[in-house]
């Protein structure tokens, strides 16, 4: 009788030789039902991997205020107890920041997006406060939320003067 995988005489009532048997018996195949188990497994643990990466991304968050602090101008371009719109160029793009000078080397900066649906906030000085055009939010002189559906103050940017200029930076709360 003849091997059914190379052709040589079996020397027995078997269809299979002995270098056949041995070959056999050394590696295991990988058949379709493990090559396709073992690439479902493989697959289910990347897409859980970025799943993830995303969870520790929310769980743990950049620190506040980390983006690297920019110049803005000398201190003179800020007149004391008037809010500025100034341009920040934060994650790759230039947002609106109110920078105010409060005296004796304080500044404050806050975001010029309402809490409530991102809307650009305008600053009436006659009235010390900001407000919101698209749903009427309002804010006092310091960002603090006082009527509309806001759901908070304005965020407030990290700030610093340096060799006598003003120095911005991300979000800190």
């Amino acid at each position: 009788m003849r091997c059914r995988i190379c052709g040589h005489e079996t020397g027995n009532d078997t269809d299979l030789c002995q270098d056949c048997v041995e070959r056999a018996s050394d590696h295991k195949e990988l058949s379709r039902r493990r090559f396709l188990g073992w690439g479902a497994v493989t697959v289910g643990g990347l897409v859980g991997i970025g799943y993830l990466g995303a969870a520790l991304r929310l769980l743990y968050p950049s620190s506040s205020g980390s983006a690297k602090l920019q110049d803005i101008g000398p201190v003179s371009n800020f007149p004391v107890g008037n809010y500025v719109l100034t341009s920040y160029t934060g994650d790759g793009y230039d947002d609106g920041v109110y920078v105010m000078n409060q005296g004796g080397g304080k500044f404050i900066a806050l975001d010029f997006h309402c809490t409530h649906l991102q809307c650009p906030v305008q600053w009436f000085q006659s009235l010390e406060k900001f407000m919101c055009p698209c749903h009427g939010s309002q804010y006092n002189k310091l960002g603090e939320h006082i009527a509309g559906p806001a759901p908070r103050g304005l965020f407030h940017h990290e700030i610093a003067v340096q060799n006598g200029h003003v120095m911005l930076g991300g979000q800190i709360s």
